[in-house]
Formats: structure tokens, sequence, C-alpha cells
């Protein structure tokens, strides 16, 4: 790991780094990129601002970084085995998501607002970062199940893509009234709760796709 010159870091840079990094996820979640200053999340942090522009250059730098290491690990989960598979384990994809987003569980609606406001100072810095991602992660998805699945119609593969990426996603936009209603807060508990109700919908429905339509 380097800092923005790309000079390696020690141990205490590395931990000052995770600190910024950890301190501005969190305050970009609750305040968004435009309300979000430098000085704030060194203040969370801990930390000098001035450190701010020896790991990450500026605010722009540190919010990149933010968005790479938030999904950094569902990117390693598209390259492990159960998603090389003919029959990618969605439950998988769904519960990594959930693991990567539960403890900074307003991030995905800022990425959500970001991406339907073009105007948006963000805007190009999460589009750039997660058009690519989501579009290689839903082909391979694709292209896997195509490979395995025959029988299979393309709706069939698309409908099984959309309601991996939907069990996922909804559970962090939900309204706040319906989050009233329901008196769910996207708690680690809760999400695993709803990917442990949806194991066998998945498991069924990836049969069902494997095999094709049922007479």
């Amino acid at each position: 790991m380097a800092n923005a010159s790309g000079r390696p870091l020690s141990a205490d840079d590395t931990q000052s780094r995770e600190r910024l990094l950890c301190a501005a996820r969190g305050q970009f979640s609750k305040r968004g990129y435009a309300a979000t200053t430098t000085r704030d999340i060194a203040r969370v942090a801990g930390i000098n601002p001035a450190m701010i522009r020896y790991y990450f250059n500026n605010k722009a730098g540190l919010f990149q970084a933010v968005l790479h290491e938030t999904i950094q690990p569902m990117l390693s989960l598209m390259h492990s085995a159960p998603m090389q598979s003919e029959q990618p384990d969605m439950l998988a994809l769904v519960q990594q998501y959930h693991r990567m987003m539960a403890p900074y569980p307003e991030l995905p609606r800022m990425i959500f607002r970001a991406l339907h406001n073009p105007a948006s100072a963000e805007y190009q810095m999460v589009n750039d970062t997660f058009n690519s991602v989501i579009r290689s992660a839903v082909e391979h998805l694709l292209a896997q199940m195509a490979k395995g699945a025959a029988q299979a119609s393309a709706a069939q593969r698309q409908a099984l893509v959309i309601s991996a990426l939907a069990l996922a996603v909804f559970p962090f936009l939900i309204p706040d009234v319906v989050r009233q209603i329901l008196q769910f807060s996207a708690t680690p508990d809760e999400l695993a709760a709803i990917a442990s109700c949806a194991a066998p919908l998945f498991a069924c429905a990836v049969s069902d796709t494997a095999g094709g339509q049922h007479a």
C-alpha cells in the first residue's frame, strides 16, 4: 500500500490511513459528498487534516478510495470458486454485499442518489466506479449461468440476477416510512435473517433455471 505519491506506507501510516477511510466512509454516508469537508473527516478520525493530502491528494481522492475499498470484497468474491461455477452462488453475492454495507447502511443511499443525479459533484466518481463493477458482475453471472443452463431462457437468467441484486441492495433503500412500519433498521442480524429466508428461494430458482422451464 502506498500514499498519494506512490511511496510505501509504514505500519503507523497504514493505521492512520485506515482511520481516515473509516471516518470518511461514515461522514460521506451521513452527510453526502458536498456537505462533508476534509476537516470534518480529520476531526472524526483524530488526525491532522494535512494527512488527507499525504494519503489521498484531496477530498475527491479520499472519496474514490472509499468507493474502491468498500467494493473490494465484492470484487474478490466475483473471482472466487463459488462464482465461477455454472450455477453461481447468488446467496453468497447477497451476503457479501450485506456484510460490506451493514456498518454504513446510509452509504448505499448516498451512492443511489449520486447515480441518479448527474449534476452532483460526486456523480462521475460514483458512476465510473460502480458502472464498471456492476457491468462486469452482471455480465459474468449471466455468462456463467448460460454455460450450464442451455435450456433456460435469457429472461429466466435475467430474472435471477435481478432478484439477487434487488435482495442485496433494496434493504438499504427502503423508504423511512416503510422502515418504521416494519421496524427494520438493516442491522447485521436483520440482514442475515433476510438472506436466510431467501436461501431456499435461490436454491429453487437456480435449480429451475439450470433445468429449464418445467413442462
